[in-house]
């Protein structure tokens, strides 16, 4: 294989030196006889020894071995230059990254905050109805631990005899998601841990994301509201 040239476009710019003249640093930084540099580069002997003429006007007066090592030391700052910048760059966008993740755990442990504090009990499931996330409401007002519920289906948590109608609803609301106010469906039955139902309303938010559809859903216990006699 032959020997890479260097071209135009890789001009020692930061000392000077043409195209050309880099070509022929670098052919006898290769160990190259300037007849060999002449016959490979398709030019005169004379040629070359003129390129070697103003290589020394701008590297410095020196021998042919010695401008091969500037020129090679050189080269080398440039490329250690060139290191140092896109490190540099790499370095500020790790920082820009590292910054934005806190940004984005501090709001996450600020909204986690939020739910925790709800007066509702808050659930969120992913597409398939699991459990993702549950607040100390819902582990109250279901009478599980958060973990327990974090290992449930929301089937779980509805009376065995509406599972099948449960189970027709949450498909209906995953083909077509839509936001559901709070009292807007009154007749749903939950279920606790120790088997007792309870009334309850239900809001419903579903945001689809790159994993699947995330449904937050608010839940209230309705029983004293129904207990109430009418006036």
């Amino acid at each position: 294989m032959g020997k890479h040239l260097l071209t135009p476009s890789e001009e020692e710019e930061g000392f000077g030196l043409s195209g050309r003249e880099g070509q022929i640093l670098q052919l006898a930084a290769q160990g190259s006889t300037d007849q060999a540099i002449a016959n490979q580069l398709g030019i005169s002997l004379a040629t070359v020894g003129t390129y070697w003429g103003r290589v020394r006007i701008k590297l410095g007066p020196s021998n042919r071995a010695e401008l091969v090592a500037k020129f090679l030391e050189n080269k080398a700052e440039g490329m250690l230059e060139k290191l140092r910048f896109e490190n540099q760059v790499l370095l500020e966008r790790i920082a820009e990254h590292a910054r934005v993740e806190d940004m984005l755990r501090t709001s996450l442990e600020i909204f986690r905050g939020l739910l925790e504090t709800a007066p509702d009990a808050i659930l969120v499931l992913d597409g398939d109805g699991r459990v993702q996330f549950a607040n100390a409401q819902a582990s109250k007002l279901f009478g599980y631990s958060t973990g327990e519920l974090l290992r449930l289906n929301v089937e779980d948590l509805v009376p065995e005899c509406y599972r099948s109608v449960h189970e027709g609803h949450s498909q209906e609301y995953g083909e077509n998601p839509f936001r559901r106010q709070m009292g807007e469906h009154l007749a749903a039955t939950a279920r606790r841990r120790d088997g007792s139902e309870f009334p309850m309303a239900a809001a419903l938010s579903a945001t689809k994301t790159a994993d699947g559809l995330i449904v937050t859903c608010i839940i209230r216990d309705v029983s004293k509201a129904l207990a109430k006699p009418l006036k």
